[in-house]
């Protein structure tokens, strides 16, 4: 696999561990669903100014990574133990599309 530097926009996440038992199944599927719409709602907030600003900030982080643990749980249960490749792809496409601007991901 080709090294890539990233820039310093990168948001690194590391090992993610995942739960025990995890299915491919719609409950999974529908757990990564539920667990978005919190992070709209809990950017809502922040949106709003309805809470603390840093208080919903965190929040809206906290929901980040639920997001990313259901993710990561739905991986797991296909078998993934490795999504490195996956993100690797999803960088290409993301390239392709230009969605990087001019200080994106160096190759």
């Amino acid at each position: 696999m080709e090294k890539t530097k990233l820039n310093s926009r990168a948001v690194r996440v590391g090992a993610v561990a995942t739960f025990e038992g995890v299915k491919p199944d719609k409950a999974q599927a529908l757990k990564l669903l539920e667990e978005a719409a919190e992070v709209f709602g809990a950017w809502q907030d922040w949106d709003r100014g309805t809470e603390f600003k840093p208080k919903s900030r965190i929040a809206v982080l906290d929901e980040i990574a639920d997001v990313v643990q259901a993710a990561c749980n739905l991986a797991a249960a296909f078998g993934v133990t490795d999504f490195a490749p996956y993100m690797q792809d999803c960088r290409i496409r993301n390239e392709e599309r230009g969605r990087y601007g001019s200080t994106g991901v160096e190759r």
